[in-house]
């Protein structure tokens, strides 16, 4: 047998122009190529930065929901302290207004001495020391007022005291006397 025949490997040889289009084309794919991983890479960086980013917004979101829940425990904290203050103002106020009240209800003081109340034996004293005064036109003698004092059943003792205090609330000094006591002396 024999061998068949081989022919010889000929370059076809290349044109200016075939040669030109030949780099044209193998820039074209080193182009393509080029844009088609630049693309993959932008891909992956927008994917990469939404994961950044979505990473980002999540833990913000956990921020703000601490920030929220801080801000809703001062605020409740707060609204606990102005409940209390408010509770504290409006216990103050009513001590104030109780003793407006009670000061509304004190009985008069004038020259030092504060008028008792009537329904003491002090104020039954003076309340029958202003009646006798008012009858007579003039203050009362103390004689007079201790024997209608005792003929109600009052203290001899506590009448002078009272008288006393009577007089000194009323700005009279020195000893009193009837009219009629006093015109038979002048003579």
């Amino acid at each position: 047998m024999s061998k068949p025949e081989t022919k010889p490997v000929t370059k076809p040889v290349l044109t200016d122009e075939q040669k030109q289009a030949q780099a044209a084309a193998k820039q074209a794919d080193k182009d393509a190529k080029a844009a088609a991983a630049a693309e993959a890479k932008a891909k992956k960086d927008a994917e990469s930065a939404g994961k950044k980013e979505a990473a980002a917004a999540a833990a913000q979101a956990k921020k703000d929901e601490r920030e929220a829940a801080k801000a809703a425990k001062l605020k409740e904290k707060e609204d606990k302290k102005a409940a209390v203050e408010a509770e504290k103002a409006a216990k103050i106020k009513a001590k104030e207004d109780a003793k407006a009240a009670k000061e509304a209800n004190r009985q008069p003081e004038q020259n030092g001495v504060r008028r008792p109340g009537p329904n003491g034996l002090c104020g039954r004293v003076w309340g029958l020391a202003d009646k006798l005064s008012a009858d007579l036109g003039q203050p009362v003698p103390v004689a007079d007022l201790l024997k209608a004092g005792e003929a109600d059943g009052l203290n001899a003792a506590n009448i002078r005291t009272e008288y006393a205090r009577w007089k000194k609330f009323h700005g009279l000094a020195g000893r009193i006397v009837k009219p009629e006591a006093a015109a038979p002396a002048a003579q």
